[in-house]
């Protein structure tokens, strides 16, 4: 019977692992590029909508109140969305490598489908 992991921090969320390391990479990916001031703005709103996915993830489990984490994991959901409605505005652009951009949005994607599963999982529970 199959038995699954405690979680005892947010670490251990793979959700978390997830846009932790995609947040790494699209900072890692767009800071290569010398960006005119409106793309400068355009980066800055994708680093803060990319950037808040896990920061309110672990923000929500800090709070150690059921209730809080599925509140929080909802918040993360929304700036994964946000981050997609940015990601599109940079391909839409034709100024970025359309494979590496593509890539990130598929994460992403995937990102917003296990916060998805996550908050109903957690049903104000977060054990």
């Amino acid at each position: 019977m199959y038995k699954p992991a405690k979680i005892s921090t947010y670490k251990d969320l793979i959700v978390y692992q997830k846009a932790k390391l995609l947040t790494i990479d699209i900072i890692k990916y767009f800071s290569k590029y010398n960006l005119s001031k409106s793309k400068e703005f355009l980066f800055g709103q994708l680093f803060r909508a990319v950037s808040s996915i896990a920061a309110n993830i672990a923000e929500g489990f800090g709070r150690n109140y059921s209730g809080s984490f599925r509140q929080f994991v909802g918040i993360a959901r929304g700036s994964a969305f946000e981050t997609e409605y940015w990601l599109e505005i940079m391909l839409d652009l034709k100024d970025f490598d359309s494979k590496t951009v593509d890539n990130f949005i598929e994460r992403n994607n995937e990102i917003c489908k296990m916060l998805t599963g996550l908050m109903k999982n957690t049903k104000g529970g977060q054990s």
